[in-house]
């Protein structure tokens, strides 16, 4: 009677033995398992955190704001300012340390239009103006973006230069005189941005965005013997609306 007691003894601390060492077994087994998912989940982000770097064209239109044209000083109140076409092409990089939500850009842009005032007298003084202007804007944009999936909204601020370009002059004033000869300028300029980007692949977006453009063009003409004519200044503040496609990289 002892031997069998003694007997169910020893397999009953056997079999609680394996038992005990299943259950350490099974609750080791996801301690390595945690690191694993850890390592993925970082090299999962890590992928999603990839700067960008783009390039995209871009096709424009611009409203300017009626301000006087100024000969010597003289402004010319019933100055007409009217907007044209034009295009562009900008570079931009997102770095993945900002989370993709701050980015800057190069931007060369270039814009038409005309500036006119029709004949008036004013205080005994007969002016007119009229003259084509054209400008090459070259800027450095900051940008803040929402990165998400598909529509991305962002806004910004831009400097840079702006090269004004007076063409086919035709401005009289009775005591000043007559200008004839074409001008240009290059002028501090600054932009804020607002725009959307809707992302059609991976690697192909299209954009539309709209930028409100300032530059003070100082102007010096040319009498026809070379010497230096009177000055003439336009405060071009000008609502620009472009759309464009972009290639992400």
């Amino acid at each position: 009677m002892k031997s069998v007691f003694s007997s169910l003894v020893f397999v009953l601390f056997t079999v609680g033995f394996m038992q005990s060492h299943s259950a350490i077994s099974l609750a080791a087994d996801p301690v390595p398992a945690a690191p694993k998912s850890q390592a993925a989940s970082a090299e999962s982000k890590e992928g999603e955190a990839k700067s960008e770097l783009y390039v995209s064209v871009y096709m424009q239109g611009s409203r300017p704001l009626n301000r006087p044209f100024r000969l010597q000083e003289d402004p010319f109140t019933n100055t007409d300012v009217q907007g044209g076409l034009g295009g562009g092409i900008k570079v931009g990089f997102f770095p993945a340390f900002a989370g993709r939500y701050i980015g800057l850009e190069a931007e060369l842009s270039g814009l038409d239009g005309k500036a006119n005032a029709p004949t008036a007298t004013r205080g005994g003084v007969t002016r007119s103006a009229d003259f084509r202007l054209q400008s090459i804007n070259a800027m450095a944009n900051l940008l803040l973006r929402y990165p998400g999936e598909t529509i991305q909204p962002y806004i910004g601020i831009g400097a840079g230069l702006s090269g004004g370009f007076a063409r086919d002059l035709n401005v009289q004033h009775s005591t000043i005189g007559v200008v004839h000869e074409n001008a240009a300028d290059g002028a501090f300029a600054y932009q804020l941005i607002g725009g959307v980007r809707a992302n059609v692949t991976d690697r192909i977006f299209l954009f539309t965005e709209y930028k409100y453009l300032v530059a003070n063009y100082q102007w010096e003409s040319e009498v026809p013997d070379g010497s230096r004519g009177p000055s003439f200044t336009l405060n071009y503040r000008a609502h620009i609306v472009a759309g464009g496609i972009g290639f992400s990289f």
